[in-house]
């Protein structure tokens, strides 16, 4: 029988309190289910790299969905393996001889995660005996593709004799609805079923998510605040990547990289701006997040529960209306697990199945 560790995109707590959750409750019937932190930034790559290495950026090394190469003055997507600096529990497991796989809605995560994989699949670009035997894969941008590939694990745990499989679903839904609009309500309630089934025909499973979501009203620009103050920088989004159509690449999180040597003037014009919640130099955010100090800029910059970071057209702010993430304020996850188990963190999710 196979160990399952499902990641559930953007799946913040608020989801499972407004739907009925069957399946999420009988797993954690026989074992036990609540919240515990995920990993900040509380974007898509650091949170599943974290998870399939068991381990914070410190060890692994990724830390932001771009990239900035100072050296170069280059932003570089953040979506080659060779940016892991350990083995994921995945290629761990292969090479002790014992067979895993990994599903995901994302090539760029397939390339993160399915390293050693006898299995690894997207829904964004589908083998053709995955779509033989579920059905076509739904656009990665429609609500459909999560649920898709619940099923897929489905298919893969009743045909293949894996001892681990990995599932990451994709969070267009949370993005675009709230949890008590019924669409997103459908969203649950489709991911419950899938996690039931899969329950059924798995040895083991932990459910979790990788950041949660908020509603942002309010757009910062940093480059551009700290540009018209005399100071060269540049600034990294953390949530940017080449999937722009549910965030913008709009999110509560931001690395500084200043060019002139003008870190603490930096840091205090970015303090006493409206909509920042918090500038932490390196040391610091190295310190607070667990973070590798080669990987991040001078400071890092997390939003108040509202706030995103730009760039914007004109101006230092403005006003804007999305769902997204990045921050703190997105980091507290649910989790449940069919063994008794406290999870305090997302990465907690294979070890507690080992």
């Amino acid at each position: 029988m196979t160990r399952v560790i499902v990641c559930c995109d953007g799946l913040d707590p608020e989801y499972l309190s407004s739907t009925d959750t069957p399946g999420w409750d009988a797993i954690a019937d026989t074992g036990r289910a609540g919240e515990c932190d995920g990993v900040v930034p509380s974007v898509t790559n650091v949170n599943n790299v974290s998870i399939v290495t068991g381990s914070y950026p410190e060890t692994h090394g990724i830390t932001t969905n771009t990239y900035y190469d100072r050296d170069r003055d280059e932003r570089v997507y953040m979506e080659d393996p060779s940016f892991i600096r350990c083995p994921t529990k995945l290629e761990l497991a292969a090479e002790r001889d014992e067979a895993v796989g990994a599903l995901v809605a994302k090539d760029k995560l397939k390339r993160m995660v399915g390293q050693g994989c006898e299995i690894a699949a997207s829904a964004e670009d589908p083998p053709a005996w995955l779509e033989d035997a579920v059905g076509e894969a739904p656009d990665i941008y429609s609500g459909e593709a999560s649920p898709w590939l619940l099923d897929a694990g489905v298919h893969v745990l009743e045909t293949r004799d894996l001892d681990w499989l990995y599932v990451s679903t994709t969070d267009v839904i949370p993005h675009k609805f709230g949890p008590t609009v019924e669409r997103a309500m459908e969203w649950v309630a489709e991911l419950d079923s899938g996690l039931a089934v899969l329950a059924e025909r798995a040895s083991d499973i932990v459910a979790t998510a990788d950041h949660g979501m908020n509603d942002k009203s309010h757009a910062i620009d940093p480059e551009r605040l700290l540009s018209n103050v005399g100071i060269e920088a540049t600034v990294i989004r953390l949530i940017r990547d080449k999937h722009v159509y549910h965030h913008q690449n709009l999110g509560g999180a931001a690395y500084v990289y200043v060019h002139d040597g003008q870190i603490e003037e930096a840091a205090d014009r970015l303090d006493e701006t409206d909509g920042i919640e918090l500038v932490l130099d390196r040391e610091a955010a190295v310190d607070r997040f667990r973070l590798p100090p080669d990987r991040i800029g001078d400071l890092m910059l997390l939003g108040e529960e509202d706030a995103v970071f730009g760039p914007l057209d004109e101006g230092v702010h403005d006003e804007v209306s999305l769902r997204s993430h990045g921050s703190h304020h997105e980091r507290r996850v649910p989790y449940t697990c069919s063994r008794d188990v406290d999870l305090e963190a997302n990465i907690d999710a294979f070890g507690a199945l080992e």
